[in-house]
């Protein structure tokens, strides 16, 4: 039945991200997925997934069939998973006569104001990067070949429709940003890169590492300030954050905890853990944001849910509802209302320029992507063309495997980019500009997140009764400002 099959799913779900929680929050010295996969094989059988894919499913059985078939394929591949992650996790650099882990050289460049040496320490990470390379080519070749033993033209495919990403449409969207967009990024880039004496002809992807860290705005954005900011807020919606007893908040810096900020709903909506590693500034309170936005959603689920829709399906869903409290930082009237920030136009003229080179970043690894999954050997030159020309810096090769996620994970961040943009017209509509100063906007956005992530995005829209955005309009209000 298919209820006792995702209890069991539900069981594998929560000990995977347990694990995932402890090795990447710095708890534990290592990754240890293989036990956990071995415990559970009976979820991932072949025949299994096959069964799967061959029914006639309901809404429900297609979100079990998406993840058992990513699980079916992570099975076959966890160990040069683990291999990979550990082998980077306990990896070291020497730094001025200093033995530096790999996972705190990308905090260390966006505070490095010398171009120099920020450079080095780059060298530094992709030399070790890279020496993790031949294990996921190999884990990638995997994943290819037994793509199509199960009937796909190719992983692009399975992805495709099995998440239901609409790739050519969302490819064709992409391909228009890039193009109108491309002369004020490329104007706007050399005047930021020009401000913090990075010549544009010299520029290399770590160098927005340092643009985006905005010291200069420290000042505004003291760290001993950011829970409270996030408490205000979510009381302006009604929503009490230290009577959540299902969030715990993981602040720590601890040596081994991943510099890149994460949500773990490992029991949802009883256990959910928001994990973030502050380097200092405004981009702690941006990855607080969009952290505390996917918490949100996840502890106000509703626990009558089916497994599938409570912690299945889109994730584009809930990296909407992340955009959507992290863009808060493009809002003045948030800005003065929460952190007392009268003058911020220059802090947002920055932050919006940040959204702008992430959607051309993740455009381009949308297109990258697609190469990389068509024609492995080619991958790595495509790799530094396609980001190299979306992107208008140096881009280092050697990270041309680790610079992505499975199945297209890409995609669903720019559909969520879009979910944003018109959850957010909705609420301001419905609401006004200061919409998160409202418990009715609160209740608004519980009654969303109780459905888990049921619905897709475009979903979602239409069954708030909005009717988004017309498409010529769509590119203009996802980077924030005219752009012709």
């Amino acid at each position: 039945m298919i209820q006792d099959f995702e209890q069991q799913a539900e069981a594998f779900h929560q000990e995977l991200y347990r694990e995932y929680y402890l090795a990447e929050s710095g708890l534990k010295e290592q990754l240890s997925i293989t036990p956990i996969y071995e415990r559970y094989a009976h979820l991932f059988s072949e025949h299994q997934v096959r069964r799967l894919l061959e029914d006639t499913h309901d809404r429900q059985h297609k979100y079990l069939t998406e993840w058992v078939t990513l699980e079916y394929l992570e099975n076959l591949v966890k160990g040069l998973t683990e291999q990979v992650t550990n082998a980077i996790r306990s990896a070291t650099v020497e730094w001025d006569r200093q033995q530096v882990p790999y996972h705190n050289l990308r905090p260390m460049m966006s505070n490095e104001p010398d171009m120099a040496r920020r450079h080095q320490l780059d060298e530094l990470e992709r030399g070790i990067t890279a020496s993790a390379n031949a294990e996921r080519v190999e884990r990638l070749r995997r994943l290819h070949d037994k793509t199509k033993s199960l009937g796909f033209e190719g992983y692009a495919t399975l992805c495709d429709q099995l998440r239901g990403l609409r790739l050519e449409e969302l490819t064709q969207q992409m391909q228009n940003l890039l193009r109108a967009t491309r002369d004020v990024f490329l104007q706007l880039l050399a005047e930021h890169l020009q401000g913090l004496g990075v010549p544009i002809e010299d520029a290399a992807a770590c160098d927005t590492l340092a643009l985006f860290r905005g010291r200069k705005f420290d000042v505004l954005f003291h760290e001993k300030s950011m829970i409270p900011a996030l408490s205000r807020t979510l009381g302006g919606m009604g929503i009490d954050l230290a009577r959540q007893s299902n969030l715990e908040l993981d602040i720590e810096p601890r040596p081994l905890k991943t510099p890149r900020a994460f949500c773990a709903p490992i029991r949802v909506p009883e256990e959910v853990k928001l994990v973030t590693k502050p380097i200092g500034g405004p981009d702690d309170y941006a990855s607080l944001l969009h952290e505390a936005g996917h918490a949100q959603h996840f502890v106000h689920v509703d626990q009558d849910l089916p497994f599938s829709f409570r912690r299945l399906g889109d994730n584009s869903v809930t990296e909407g509802y992340a955009f959507l409290f992290q863009y808060l930082l493009l809002n003045p009237q948030w800005l003065r209302r929460i952190l007392g920030i009268e003058d911020s136009a220059e802090y947002i003229r920055l932050v919006r320029f940040r959204k702008l080179w992430l959607l051309r970043r993740y455009g381009s690894k949308l297109l990258y992507e697609q190469q990389l999954h068509n024609e492995l050997d080619e991958a790595q030159q495509q790799y530094v063309n396609i980001l190299g020309d979306g992107l208008g810096v140096a881009i280092g090769p050697e990270n041309y495997l680790a610079d992505t996620d499975d199945a297209f994970y890409c995609a669903q961040y720019l559909r969520a980019w879009i979910f944003e943009v018109q959850l957010r017209h909705f609420l301001e509509d419905q609401f006004g500009v200061e919409w998160f100063a409202t418990r009715e906007a609160g209740e608004c956005l519980i009654s969303l997140w109780r459905r888990g992530q049921e619905l897709r995005p475009e979903e979602l829209v239409k069954d708030m009764g909005y009717d988004g955005l017309e498409p010529e309009h769509l590119i203009q209000e996802l980077v924030g400002f005219t752009y012709d």
